[in-house]
């Protein structure tokens, strides 16, 4: 009688036979395959630079009184900040995280607007208000972009 001992604590089987074949299967069994393996898993992406430039970009835009560049350079960052987390696989895609960055902008930008009156002067919060709501504004817009061209395509590009 040979015995054969199972990999499972619980269970010893014996078997009789000389011709003995494996009792538990599992163990020549390959291992699945992750779904969606990452091809180079220490490999980072772009938007990690991305983050301080759209900041410093914003504050330039401040500083100078060019709305324009202050606008781009918050929209960066949300865009970046949500592209970080996504790579990072804390959220599934940057969609809603833009539109709570964009609602968030917009929020704190009305409120500096209401409270400074969106004038320069008093370290021009109201203008960083009047840049924060406008950026709120395209930063949603985005993310309704982005959500749009999920919906209404089969192939979804990248970075959704």
């Amino acid at each position: 009688m040979s015995f054969t001992p199972s990999r499972d604590s619980n269970t010893n089987r014996a078997s009789s036979s000389s011709n003995t074949t494996n009792i538990d299967s599992r163990q020549n069994s390959k291992p699945e395959p992750e779904p969606d393996p990452d091809p180079d898993p220490d490999s980072t992406g772009i938007w990690h630079a991305f983050v301080p430039f759209g900041f410093v970009a914003a504050e330039v835009g401040v500083l100078f009184d060019f709305t324009p560049i202050a606008v781009g350079g918050l929209v960066l960052f949300g865009r970046s900040i949500a592209g970080v987390l996504v790579e990072m696989r804390f959220v599934r895609g940057p969609m809603y995280l833009l539109t709570a960055i964009g609602l968030l902008y917009a929020l704190v930008g009305s409120g500096l607007i209401y409270v400074f009156g969106g004038s320069a002067g008093a370290f021009e919060l109201g203008f960083r208000g009047i840049a924060l709501a406008v950026a709120g504004g395209v930063t949603t817009a985005l993310a309704a972009w982005r959500w749009f061209e999920t919906e209404t395509s089969a192939d979804p590009g990248v970075g959704s």
